[in-house]
């Protein structure tokens, strides 16, 4: 018997269940969970309830509630099973309930195979034991049942039970996703007299519609509970409104896509809130306000320096998107400039704007400053540029006082208030609650969660708790209520983030399309006379899941549709009155062009990225120094792109000087990744503008000699990041510096003193060198750029014959490892 109290034992499981509900409504295939429940009654209490949650329409998503809205069968999301005790075989039931009812098709694709929950094994202990050893058996089965099944399993059993699996059925033991523990008092009893819902098909009749008002006892022992009070949300009007006859207020949620078309691409900013931060208190690195995003700087080839591509930067889409080309190096190793490539950063843009604290003024850390992938677009975008995180937001707009609530644990114990929220929800349902109430109890669980992930928690069940405690409110919400804009940006942002919490696109996809819907519906239900500062926030959102969606798919036209975005947001953000936000889109703006640029009309795809840079930049004063700087990089990346199309004469020298702008900025000390991506960048611009001086060899060897002192720079801000154990927040490939910088030293030690009539030296011919046999080591776990790297070291020992005789060559070959000789000295 638990020796807990009956409050303890409440709280307790309505943590468990609401963890539990979590976990199923991700929506994952293939997952084993395991529910431990001594107590039946409550068992069945709870397994009931789990039916009649997910029985309901999710008011999120969108193609479940088409089913209810037009009166058509719904396909159920969790269908309950009683173990059959004569042949205890869940895969086979499984399949049984799965011929008998398959998934029907929901327009072009077909809906998702439900997850099962099983009832009864309890009653195998009345049963023989040949009966119990064979269900032992077909559990150590699963495992390799799992893939094809394509669904979740959820078995309910006493602690009997669960207690023999790790010695009876280990392989079922390790391959299940989670385990959830009722506290409850054993109560042996004649098989349970529940009646489990195990109709092989979905039912006919409409199903009706969410109950606002659960029964008092359905979440006795495991619901979650809020205080019944929540802020009323009521936004000023600003001077600049939004026609009331705009597209966005008569489009429904089908048709957004293509009429709503403006896409802002995040880059440091994260999804735009109305909340402002707390005062007297500097904020917190906010999870919605940074993301990485750099400059290119990238190794296309091991034989030319790289352009201010990023490479490096792996998203799920890049694999897919077009792979950097592996350069075979030429005769001579500066025979071809570098190419833009992986090693390069993408320019930035911000990340999504949403009602969460999330415009608040703010430094980017390092990693959000790291000239990385640009949130949006480093995969199937061709590896651009990526300046910092954006997270230089403008101060949010006022919000209305939020009203006190009554017997909140205070801010500084995040679980306890947590935990008394839940405890208060859990006792309005007892007590039948108005809809009102449940609404404001849910809302203030939602902003709660959403406290916690503006510290910095976007973990996977924090963003689900929120999403549902949302979800619920939106349940009980009337459609004229004025919430609805504000709580439907909140919903694709937590949508948004979810997305970044996969790699996988089959899990981040529908997210991402999700949010969408949610922006899209948001700008429907906008008023626009009482909301209008809501209006650009929702469009720049709206752009920034459009860069998103981009990555994965059709590129060209979602990247169209986010720079429509940002710019139907700019027309709402005036320059002198909200500087920061406005120069954060213009930001937003030319990423998406510069992404655009990879696909679509390059030339006047990266002269509107050039022009939105610029336009970004006239008001250095309304952001942070590392934003500022942020964007010169993006800036400088954007003209390196364009002089590989025309003027390189023109276009290189202005690169150059926006990464110098840049670099005043990102120092060693102040952001270490940013400032090695942008030396990174400002050597490859050197380098290439040094190939256009080929008539000129004095001025050619300035360049030269630059592009080396930044490219040394570079590879001094990675040696600090080694040393902080921080190599993951760089955003280009260290080995390409290196076969970069190796290339300049071999360019200086045979083609300038040709040129300029002098004696060649050993000095930059040993340094060309040990570049590259540092280039080789780095990448010795890919072959393809590790022989490009020993095609160069191969080239520069035979220049030291060529140089220096026998004697030259013999010196340069015992600086080379020993290992590396019997691969070298057969080709020499």
């Amino acid at each position: 018997m638990s020796q807990s109290s009956p409050r303890q034992n409440l709280t307790f499981n309505q943590q468990s269940y609401l963890r539990l509900k979590l976990a199923l409504s991700l929506n994952l295939r293939r997952q084993v969970f395991i529910a431990v429940c001594d107590d039946l009654p409550l068992r069945d209490r709870l397994a009931s309830q789990l039916q009649a949650d997910f029985s309901n329409p999710s008011p999120i998503h969108q193609g479940d509630r088409a089913f209810w809205e037009v009166g058509e069968r719904r396909y159920p999301r969790l269908v309950t099973l009683d173990l059959n005790l004569s042949d205890p075989n869940p895969i086979v039931q499984v399949a049984q309930w799965l011929a008998d009812s398959p998934p029907p098709m929901n327009g072009k694709r077909r809906s998702p195979v439900p997850a099962f929950q099983f009832l009864g094994i309890e009653q195998l202990t009345r049963q023989s034991p040949t009966t119990q050893r064979m269900f032992i058996t077909r559990l150590q089965g699963i495992e390799r049942s799992l893939p094809v099944l394509d669904s979740s399993l959820l078995f309910w059993m006493p602690q009997p039970w669960f207690r023999l699996l790790p010695q009876s059925a280990l392989e079922f033991w390790r391959c299940r996703t989670g385990v959830f523990e009722f506290v409850g008092e054993p109560t042996p009893r004649p098989p349970r007299t529940m009646t489990p819902i195990v109709s092989t098909a979905p039912a006919a009749q409409r199903p009706p519609s969410p109950s606002p008002n659960p029964s008092p006892n359905s979440l006795s022992n495991s619901a979650a509970s809020s205080p019944p009070a929540a802020r009323a949300v009521t936004q000023p009007t600003p001077q600049k409104a939004p026609p009331a006859a705009q597209a966005p207020a008569k489009v429904d949620v089908a048709q957004k896509v293509e009429k709503v078309e403006k896409v802002e691409t995040p880059s440091a900013k994260a999804p735009e809130s109305k909340r402002p931060a707390e005062a007297g208190a500097s904020p917190p690195v906010n999870p919605w306000a940074i993301a990485p995003s750099a400059p290119p700087a990238a190794p296309t080839g091991t034989v030319r320096p790289v352009s201010p591509a990023n490479p490096s930067a792996k998203s799920p889409a890049a694999s897919s998107a077009r792979p950097a080309a592996i350069a075979k190096p030429p005769a001579s190793p500066v025979a071809a400039p570098p190419t833009a490539s992986s090693a390069a950063a993408k320019p930035s843009s911000s990340l999504v704007s949403g009602s969460f604290r999330l415009d608040a003024a703010q430094t980017p850390t390092p990693s959000s400053v790291s000239v990385g992938r640009s949130p949006a677009t480093s995969a199937a975008i061709g590896k651009p540029p990526t300046p910092p995180a954006d997270s230089s937001a403008s101060p949010p707009p006022p919000t209305p006082p939020q009203p006190p609530l009554a017997n909140l644990a205070p801010p500084t114990d995040p679980d306890a208030q947590i935990t008394r929220l839940l405890e208060q929800i859990a006792h309005l349902h007892r007590q039948s609650a108005s809809a009102a109430q449940l609404q404001d109890a849910y809302r203030t669980l939602g902003d709660a969660y959403r406290d916690r992930i503006e510290q910095g928690d976007t973990s996977l069940p924090t963003l689900m708790a929120a999403l549902q405690a949302y979800e619920q409110v939106m349940v009980r919400l009337p459609d004229k209520s004025p919430l609805w804009t504000d709580l439907l940006n909140d919903v694709g942002n937590l949508c948004w983030l979810l997305s970044r919490n996969s790699s996988a696109p089959d899990q981040v996809l529908p997210n991402l399309r999700q949010a969408i819907q949610s922006y899209q519906l948001a700008l429907k239900k906008l008023d626009t006379h009482t909301q209008a500062q809501s209006y650009p926030m929702l469009h720049n959102n709206l752009g920034a899941a459009y860069a998103d969606l981009a990555r994965y798919e059709q590129p060209v036209e979602n990247l169209q549709k986010s720079a429509q975005s940002y710019r139907e947001a700019l027309r709402y953000r005036d320059a002198s009155s909200d500087p920061a936000r406005y120069a954060s889109t213009q930001n937003n703006l030319g990423t998406t062009y510069w992404n655009l640029a990879q696909h679509h009309q390059p030339k006047e795809s990266l002269k509107r990225a050039i022009a939105a840079y610029q336009e970004a930049l006239k008001h250095p004063n309304s952001q942070p120094p590392l934003s500022y700087a942020m964007i010169q990089n993006n800036l400088g990346t954007a003209l390196w792109s364009l002089a590989q199309i025309e003027q390189p004469e023109v276009y290189l020298p202005k690169a150059i000087a926006a990464y110098r702008q840049s670099l005043q900025q990102r120092t060693l000390d102040a952001a270490p990744a940013a400032f090695a991506a942008t030396q990174n960048n400002l050597g490859t611009a050197l380098w290439h503008l040094a190939l256009c001086l080929g008539d000129r060899p004095q001025e050619q060897l300035q360049k030269l000699q630059a592009a080396i002192q930044a490219y040394e720079a570079a590879l001094q801000g990675v040696a600090k990041l080694e040393a902080l154990s921080s190599p993951a927040m760089l955003s280009f490939d260290p080995a390409t510096t290196h076969n970069n910088l190796g290339l300049a030293y071999f360019h200086i030690a045979t083609q300038v003193p040709r040129l300029l009539g002098t004696a060649p030296e050993v000095a930059p011919l040993e340094k060309a060198l040990h570049h590259h046999l540092q280039a080789a080591t780095r990448w010795q776990h890919q072959p393809e750029l590790r022989q490009a790297a020993m095609q160069s070291v191969l080239q520069t020992l035979k220049a030291f014959y060529e140089l220096f005789g026998t004697a030259g060559q013999n010196q340069a070959l015992s600086t080379v490892p020993a290992h590396l000789l019997p691969e070298l000295l057969p080709r020499l």
